[in-house]
């Protein structure tokens, strides 16, 4: 069984959430959608339909709350409510300030006591006309460097980095991830998945120390596709890439399941 952790429910038409879940149980695929609104200029379906979606589905889907990182205090009370209705972890994009700003820090600390995994999309994000009405350094509020203060300060919260910083920041997300044991990656998105070579994937995450092991900082890769419920193209167009990239570095196999699904069916106790 796989585990796609970065896929999105931004339809909740019956014939596309059929198609979706027909194509990722073909797939032995587990999906994590991520709902909610305000993704700058658009909303998805939100959480708790999102959630809904997810029960009917149980060995298919699994949710993740969106939480809307915004200009004033966020009562944490919904991070512990979010986890008790059953949401598998929370995605974060498109925030008003850093990521790391001292605004969200409760936020994070909650989310930490919960035992849930956390996916924050880093890099490139395109303009809308929410960048007119908000008028918000959007990439650099989204800059991986702000997962760093995160992941010191709650080292039992399990933080991705979406996309690998795209071109922006590649090689800072790779770093992070390498120094932080608590900080992953995830490929998604086509600009990643299949711009990025094997060659270039083993130069970001290859060790820097000779015989502490070359293929050790693997682990912290996961699978994420972004897809979404409208199309199911990049998780099947993703997991193809990302296996056969995996295998031409010569990963072993036992660090490849743990890429494909292994580190996330720990978080998510399946």
């Amino acid at each position: 069984m796989y585990i796609d952790f970065h896929c999105h429910c931004n339809s909740n038409a019956p014939e596309d959430i059929a198609n979706f879940v027909k194509t990722y149980a073909e797939n032995d695929m587990i999906g994590c959608l991520s709902g909610g609104l305000r993704y700058g200029a658009h909303d998805y379906v939100p959480n708790e339909e999102t959630l809904a979606i997810a029960k009917k589905h149980p060995n298919q889907l699994r949710a993740l709350a969106r939480i809307d990182l915004w200009d004033s205090p966020i009562d944490t009370d919904i991070i512990y409510r979010y986890a008790d209705m059953g949401f598998s972890g929370f995605k974060f994009i498109y925030p008003y300030y850093e990521y790391d700003h001292d605004l969200y820090m409760p936020v994070y600390e909650a989310v930490e006591k919960t035992g849930l995994p956390t996916l924050f999309h880093t890099g490139n994000f395109r303009p809308s006309v929410a960048d007119i009405k908000y008028k918000r350094p959007v990439l650099r509020n989204m800059d991986p460097i702000n997962l760093d203060r995160i992941a010191r300060s709650f080292q039992k919260l399990n933080i991705v980095a979406a996309h690998l910083g795209t071109t922006f920041w590649r090689t800072q997300a790779a770093e992070l991830a390498k120094l932080h044991a608590n900080l992953y990656c995830d490929l998604a998105g086509n600009g990643s998945w299949q711009m990025l070579s094997a060659e270039e994937i083993y130069e970001y995450f290859k060790s820097a120390y000779p015989g502490s092991g070359d293929t050790k900082h693997f682990r912290k890769l996961i699978f994420g596709s972004d897809a979404y419920t409208s199309t199911t193209a990049p998780m099947i167009n993703g997991k193809a890439n990302y296996l056969m990239k995996l295998k031409r570095i010569g990963l072993p196999e036992d660090i490849i399941d743990t890429i494909m699904g292994g580190t996330v069916a720990k978080w998510l106790n399946i």
